[in-house]
């Protein structure tokens, strides 16, 4: 089952969809007027219902195949208000190799904002203050339910769904501080989606492949089973400390190919065109802009 939020009419509301085939068919076509599966503004919203209500909603997509939807729609980020993301830095062992840098002794966290997030097809907007602008193609698990202090045995447990974030990065920031809060999470610095697989249909994490396209060139294309620390033991680490909640979000680190790694870097122009695919999920594409 695939799930998506998009805009619909007028402003920045959103409403649940299926993604069935090429469709986008509205939850709230598919439910009676006083279900609590009305009305629910994205995927973090279902999550927050409980396991029932994803059940619920799983027993219903065979009837979207019968409802008409939309195609030519305006998505939003799947999750648009998460209470968290957390991302983790130097995860793949070649990207830490092309970016001289050093395997880190522990797991490496930072964080972006909601203000962060964009929806695919979103403009990514490169400030001023920067002339080394990047992308970074990665994995992003949705946290299902509440959970702290989870085991690396039942973390898989914790997760509702997985899509595709754009750890967008401006790299002369980035190197200039101690913290990577100007570098990493500034508005429009991490493009979301375009939907949320949800957990019942992903095939084994490892099998999944990034691959980043600039300008319909392939930039990066590695599969997930060479992340350095797995989704359920980073799901284990970052709960040992901090609260997961139902929709926030975890980007689980970059393979090789970044413009930064390159011998002469290419980075980020105004006009160019970013896409990261992981083919089970789908295409998550974004344009920048000056």
């Amino acid at each position: 089952m695939k799930l998506a939020a998009l805009y619909t009419g007028e402003g920045e509301r959103t409403s649940l969809h299926l993604l069935v085939g090429e469709k986008y068919v509205a939850v709230d076509r598919l439910v009676d007027e006083g279900s609590h599966l009305r009305g629910l503004a994205d995927v973090g919203a279902l999550f927050a219902l409980g396991d029932e209500a994803l059940e619920e909603l799983r027993l219903l997509e065979a009837a979207a195949a019968e409802v008409d939807g939309a195609t030519e729609v305006r998505l939003a980020p799947p999750v648009t208000r998460p209470s968290k993301i957390v991302c983790v830095g130097l995860n793949y062992l070649a990207h830490i190799e092309e970016t001289n840098n050093v395997k880190p002794e522990r797991i490496v966290l930072f964080s972006k904002y909601p203000s962060s997030l964009v929806g695919d097809g979103a403009e990514v907007r490169r400030p001023a203050i920067t002339s080394k602008l990047d992308y970074e193609g990665e994995l992003a698990v949705v946290i299902g339910r509440r959970t702290r202090a989870v085991s690396v045995a039942d973390a898989l447990s914790a997760i509702g769904g997985f899509t595709i974030i754009n750890d967008v990065s401006a790299r002369d920031l980035q190197s200039a501080e101690g913290q990577w809060v100007r570098g990493k999470a500034l508005d429009t610095f991490a493009p979301l989606g375009p939907v949320v697989l949800d957990a019942a249909s992903v095939p084994e994490i490892g099998d999944l492949r990034i691959v980043t396209h600039v300008n319909g060139e392939v930039r990066q294309n590695d599969l997930c089973s060479l992340m350095i620390t797995p989704v359920a033991e980073l799901i284990s680490y970052i709960s040992a400390y901090i609260t997961l909640e139902p929709g926030d979000i975890i980007a689980t680190g970059t393979p090789q190919g970044v413009a930064s790694g390159m011998d002469t870097p290419v980075y980020l122009e105004p006009g160019d065109e970013m896409s990261v695919t992981i083919e089970e999920i789908g295409v998550l594409h974004s344009r920048v802009t000056g």
